[in-house]
């Protein structure tokens, strides 16, 4: 199982705070994603495997952090920028 798989599985165990609140966001100059749901602080953070933050808050998934997203997830499909 890869991280990004890890991620998901682990993620699963709990329910995602607010789908339709969700948003993407990408911060080139440290090469991180943020998948956001709604506007809740995280209470905990789950490191797993491959540099990717499960963030909870209430037992809910508030937003997930992939630390360098494009070097492990998108060059080796479309090559280094």
């Amino acid at each position: 199982m890869n991280g990004f798989e890890e991620a998901v599985s682990r993620a699963s165990s709990y329910p995602l705070a607010s789908v339709e609140d969700a948003w993407v966001e990408y911060e080139g100059s440290s090469d991180t994603l943020y998948i956001i749901f709604g506007k809740e602080e995280a209470e905990e953070s789950i490191l797993v495997g491959d540099n990717i933050v499960i963030n909870i808050s209430g037992g809910r998934v508030v937003g997930i952090t992939i630390l360098e997203f494009r070097r492990r997830y998108m060059e080796p499909y479309c090559g280094s920028p």
